[in-house]
């Protein structure tokens, strides 16, 4: 009886341990309001002005919107690291940007774009546009993929 009572603690502790393991695992690239915040403190360090004209939502809180306004702000990044690959900030939130993509199924463009309206704007317009989206998105309560189990 005793030998049963032991094992089956020692498998209640074992399924513990590993299960906290695989939590410590889970990088925090995976959890959507680091990756929001990491976001939000590199655009605030950002101190360089870019000239010309950047495409921004004219309105941020039209969520269905998020994933054309997400590929929007991915592709002006792209750009403005092409032409400037000393500004390290935009660079990372372009990064990041993508990878709120990965680990949020809300963030994809959609197949048929709903009606999602942009605007002209100038850079710090831009900045502030996304990092508007970007703290709603860091309200949301859960981005995480589910990952099948085997």
């Amino acid at each position: 009886m005793y030998l049963y009572m032991l094992l089956a603690c020692a498998l209640w502790g074992s399924e513990n341990h590993f299960a906290s393991m695989e939590t410590a695992s889970i990088s925090a690239h995976d959890n959507h309001t680091a990756v929001c915040a990491e976001i939000q403190k590199e655009l605030s360090a950002d101190n360089i002005i870019y000239n010309g004209s950047f495409k921004r939502p004219q309105n941020t809180s039209e969520e269905p919107c998020y994933g054309e306004f997400t590929k929007v702000f991915i592709s002006t990044l792209k750009q403005l690291t092409k032409h400037n690959a000393h500004d390290h900030h935009i660079r990372k939130v372009y990064k990041d940007m993508k990878e709120l993509t990965r680990i949020c199924p809300k963030l994809e463009p959609t197949e048929s774009p709903k009606n999602c309206t942009t605007e002209k704007s100038n850079f710090s317009q831009f900045k502030e546009a996304l990092q508007s989206v970007v703290i709603s998105i860091e309200g949301w309560k859960s981005c995480k993929r589910v990952k099948s189990s085997l």
